[in-house]
Order: C-alpha cells, then sequence, then structure tokens
C-alpha cells in the first residue's frame, strides 16, 4: 500500500517547474501551472487607410476641435459620470481581493476561549478529586469513581499554511492580474465617456444647424408664398402655383420640430452622460453653436501603439495572464499541503476565578495529500485551460477588430471629407439656382416648377452640407476612440 502512495505522489509532482526531492527544495518552494507569457500578435507596418503620416495623437484629442465648451464638457463627465465612478469601485474591490490572497499566505493568530466539561471514570477510592478542578463524585459498582470536571481556557491559535508548490502565490498573482484588468476596464470607461460625450454634442450643434437652416429655408418659402399670392391676384400666377408653394411652406416646417427634439434628446444624453440630470444643461447649450470641426488631416500612431494605448486590449492581455495563474492554483490541489499550528494560553477550573491555575500550550503539523477525488481536481484543471485558451483567442479577436476599427475610422473620415467637397460646390449652386430662379420667375421668363425646384435643391444641399460637417467631426471621433485616447489627459491631470 505504501509503494502504490509513494507511485501516484511521484506521478502527480510530473508537469511541474520542479520536483522537492529534498527538505532543502519544500522550503524554498516552487510554483506549479504555467509561466505567464505575453502573447505576441503580428501588426501591420502602417494604416493602409492613412493618407498622412503617423503621428503622436494628443492625450486630451478634443481640444483639436477648438471649442470651449466641448472642452468644459468632458471635464464634467471625468469629474461627474456614474459609469466611471463605479469603475473606481471596481478596482477598490479588486484591489481587496488581491489583499486577500496575500493574505492567505502570511501566518495566522486569532483569540480562542473554551468551556470543557468532561467526565473520566476510574478505578480507585470514591469520592477522589482531581486537584483544581471543581468535580462531582459519586461511587458505583466494585469502587469505581467517576469525576467531573470543568475546565475554563483562554488563549491564542496561530496557523499558517507553507506554500511549498506555490498555489498561493499563484493566486496572488492572478489577483494582481485583475486588479489590472479593472484598472485598465476603468480606463476604458473613459474612452468611451469622452467619446459619447463628443458625439453627444456633435448631434446637438448639427440638429441646431440643421433647425437653423429649416427656419431660414421657412422664411424664405413664406416670402415666395406671399409674392406667388400676390401674383395670383394679378392674374400672373395660378391657384396651382399657390397650392404648391403652400405645400412646401408646409413640409418645412413639418421639419422643424424633428432637428428641435433632435436637440432637446442631446442635451438630456450630456446631463446624463456628466451625472447630472438630464435637463441640467438646458439653459447652458440651448443656444446654438456651430459643430466642432477639426483642422488638417487626421494622424495615427503606428499600428505597433495599439496594444499600448487602448485599454480595452490592455485588459483583455491582464484577464489572459489571470486565467493563466489560475491554472497553477488549479494544479496546486494535487499536491500535498502542509500546515503548522501553534496554541499558547492560559486555563482555569473556575470561570469566577481571576488567578490562573495553570498554562497550556501546543505545537503541530500536518501534511495532507489528496489521494482519490474521482478526477475533479484534473477536471479543474481542464477547465481553467479551456478557459485561458478560451481568453487567449477572445484577445487576438479584440486586437484584429481594433485594426478594423481604426482602418474603418480612417476610410470613414477621407471619403466623408471627399464627399464635404462636393457637397460644397452643390450647395453654392444650388444657391445661385434660387436667386436666377425667382429673378427669371419675377420677369416671367420661368414656370413657378423651377422656382419650387431650386428651393428643394437649396434646401437638400444646405442639409446635407451640415450633416456631412457633423459626420466628419464624428469619424474623428470613432478614429481617437478606435485609437484609444482620451484616458491619458485625465490621469496626467491627477500627476
Amino acid at each position: 500500500m505504501a509503494r502504490r502512495v509513494r507511485t501516484a505522489y511521484l506521478t502527480a509532482l510530473r508537469g511541474t517547474r520542479c520536483v522537492p526531492y529534498t527538505l532543502t527544495a519544500l522550503l524554498a518552494g516552487c510554483a506549479v501551472g504555467p509561466d505567464y507569457q505575453a502573447p505576441r500578435t503580428p501588426l501591420p507596418e502602417r494604416w493602409h487607410e492613412s493618407q498622412a503620416p503617423a503621428g503622436t495623437v494628443e492625450a486630451a484629442w478634443w481640444k483639436t476641435f477648438r471649442d470651449p465648451m466641448l472642452e468644459k464638457l468632458m471635464e464634467q463627465a471625468a469629474a461627474g459620470n456614474l459609469d466611471y465612478r463605479q469603475a473606481l469601485d471596481r478596482i477598490g474591490a479588486a484591489r481587496a481581493q488581491r489583499t486577500m490572497a496575500v493574505a492567505a499566505g502570511l501566518p495566522s493568530l486569532s483569540a480562542r476561549s473554551s468551556i470543557n466539561r468532561r467526565r473520566n471514570s476510574f478505578g480507585g477510592s470514591p469520592g477522589a478529586n482531581t486537584a483544581g478542578s471543581t468535580s462531582a463524585s459519586t461511587t458505583g459498582f466494585g469502587g469505581a469513581g467517576r469525576t467531573i470536571s470543568n475546565i475554563f481556557q483562554a488563549g491564542f491559535d496561530a496557523a499558517w499554511e507553507i506554500d511549498v508548490f506555490g498555489g498561493i502565490r499563484r493566486g496572488v498573482e492572478a489577483a494582481e492580474a485583475d486588479l489590472e484588468a479593472e484598472r485598465e476596464n476603468s480606463r476604458n470607461v473613459l474612452v468611451t465617456l469622452f467619446g459619447d460625450v463628443a458625439r453627444s454634442y456633435i448631434d446637438l450643434r448639427v440638429s441646431q444647424q440643421l433647425a437653423a437652416i429649416s427656419r431660414d429655408n421657412l422664411q424664405a418659402q413664406e416670402e415666395v408664398l406671399r409674392l406667388t399670392r400676390v401674383r395670383s391676384q394679378a392674374g400672373l400666377a395660378s391657384e396651382l402655383d399657390v397650392a404648391q408653394a403652400e405645400s412646401v411652406v408646409a413640409n418645412t416646417r413639418a421639419q422643424l420640430p424633428t432637428h428641435e427634439l433632435a436637440a432637446k434628446q442631446a442635451i438630456h444624453a450630456l446631463g446624463v452622460l456628466l451625472g447630472r440630470e438630464p435637463d441640467a444643461l438646458a439653459a447652458e447649450l440651448s443656444q446654438p453653436g456651430a459643430v466642432p470641426a477639426a483642422a488638417g488631416d487626421a494622424t495615427a500612431d503606428l499600428p505597433s501603439d495599439l496594444l499600448r494605448r487602448r485599454p480595452d486590449l490592455r485588459a483583455a492581455e491582464r484577464k489572459l495572464a489571470s486565467a493563466t495563474a489560475q491554472i497553477g492554483v488549479a494544479t496546486a490541489d494535487l499536491y500535498p499541503k502542509f500546515n503548522l499550528t501553534s496554541w499558547l494560553g492560559l486555563q482555569n477550573p473556575n470561570l469566577m476565578q481571576v488567578t490562573p491555575v495553570g498554562k497550556s500550550w501546543a505545537m503541530g503539523a500536518a501534511a495532507t495529500m489528496p489521494l482519490f477525488n474521482w478526477g475533479r481536481i484534473r477536471a479543474n484543471i481542464e477547465a481553467k485551460e479551456a478557459q485561458r485558451d478560451e481568453l487567449l483567442h477572445a484577445y487576438q479577436s479584440a486586437v484584429l477588430n481594433a485594426l478594423q476599427d481604426v482602418e474603418d475610422a480612417l476610410a470613414a473620415h477621407y471619403e466623408d471629407r471627399r464627399r464635404g467637397l462636393a457637397l460644397e460646390q452643390a450647395d453654392r449652386a444650388a444657391d445661385t439656382a434660387v436667386q436666377l430662379a425667382m429673378e427669371r420667375y419675377r420677369k416671367g421668363l420661368t414656370s413657378f416648377m423651377d422656382v419650387l425646384d431650386a428651393e428643394r435643391s437649396l434646401f437638400t444641399a444646405q442639409s446635407q452640407l451640415a450633416q456631412n460637417q457633423a459626420q466628419v467631426a464624428a469619424d474623428l471621433v470613432a478614429l481617437y476612440k478606435a485609437l484609444g485616447g482620451g484616458w491619458q489627459a485625465l490621469e496626467k491631470t491627477a500627476e
């Protein structure tokens, strides 16, 4: 039997980084399980969609828009956003978990008190009492005596599990990686927060601009309607012309509430993002402003810098490190556990007696090793390895998605800028067409339909141009978010 146990023990030691053949090796200890190595992910040398040389992206990227109101909103969001506060709370919880993991490998000391009531049966003269104990004695057959004793003890227990095979150390390693992952998650919350604030602010400004365009066109169309009515009364225009002019005015008036509603919703979204009630910014942001615009081409860091800048990738890598360490924690259950215990205290047979009668101490050591558990430990190790592999693939997928995010944002920015140049030409041409159509209509050289068509084209061109300007700004926000920018500015401010 002893030989089978020894064979099982040596078999369990296979796969570790060190085998404790001697007492010195046992005391020095080793850590079972795989050592973590950061995954190597191939990255392109340059961005395919970039049309500008690689450059360093400013940490506070929103300053490139040169909009004081936007900068103010960013500062208030970092200070008041509730999602970011929750992320900081999760860091505190992870820090406490790391402290618990470290404490598991340190000796523990606890106070203990006990009350024991004991009965001893023995041969001898009846009524014999144990010295120093409160007892009651009775006599049975053959002169046998029974003594009942009360013992009160108070003292300290000390215990220490010697981390020979590194299971506790692997637990500390996992807890440290989890803490670092939560730090990166909080940074990723900031990246998302800054992107959402900027996007909501852009939506607000473009909605206000579209509302202003609708009002300007409505005013011009009402003037055309007035002129058409005058010409109709003079017999120079038909009732059909009047009806068509009224239809155009009504359609334009119907679009105005849509833009005003979108502006109100953007204000509400910004209020919540700043950790305030939805209408808290209504008075401050109701005044229309220009759509934020950045000068120059968009620049991006090298792809190799993406792993350093994007906190979601950094968090995924830390989660992978934690899962790798958890394999060691599970593997340590295959090996013996060594515990040292000690007790030091005082004892007294009478609870009301102040002066203690005796002192008590004890020391001990124990070793336990699993022999048969129906494969539970092995199954746990396999589960941890599968989780590690899953997180490895999740990390690789996150890297590829991050590369796609940057390429998509770069392509969208440049293509929308090209579209904006064409829309600017269309806006200028539509404005000229309206002026010429009105002049010819007053002189009776063209039909009223030409005026209506010119007005519709101008309204469409102006609206599309404003939306394009907002989309170009949103593309820049998406690019900065894809690059993982923004959180560095807050940490520099804290320093």
